[in-house]
């Protein structure tokens, strides 16, 4: 993918593991997307905390995360995201984009049916979920 309407300066890479999972024992929910099977390489996490308490909603971490294999992470900040042919968009606002150093993700799927509706219903519950 060559990262169309997302701009220039998009991350792209080929996701081998796809995951939606929820961690309870860490307190959340997380979508993996990563370039080889063992979770390394190129690698896009966004995860949400199952609960927040007060410290988060004062510190504004009461949404989701979104992190690279490198440790960079920003709170917020997909502004869109859809299906493309073989793989997700997902682009980011200004922050997000400063936070990560990337304007968006191109990320091509080894995925059938059911591993595209895990990731779809992943992302709306990450994405979407309200506390």
């Amino acid at each position: 993918m060559d990262g169309g309407a997302l701009g220039h300066n998009i991350r792209t890479f080929k996701a081998k593991l796809v995951s939606a999972v929820e961690l309870p024992d860490l307190n959340a929910f997380a979508v993996i997307l990563a370039q080889n099977p063992d979770g390394s390489g190129a690698r896009l996490e966004i995860q949400r905390a199952l609960s927040f308490d007060e410290q988060d909603k004062q510190l504004g971490q009461d949404t989701y995360c979104v992190s690279t294999e490198e440790g960079a992470t920003h709170y917020g900040g997909i502004a869109s995201w859809r299906f493309a042919d073989n793989g997700l968009e997902i682009a980011l606002d200004a922050g997000a984009a400063t936070s990560l150093g990337f304007t968006g993700f191109a990320v091509e799927l080894e995925a059938n049916g059911d591993t595209r509706r895990v990731l779809k219903e992943g992302l709306e519950r990450v994405l979407n979920a309200y506390n």
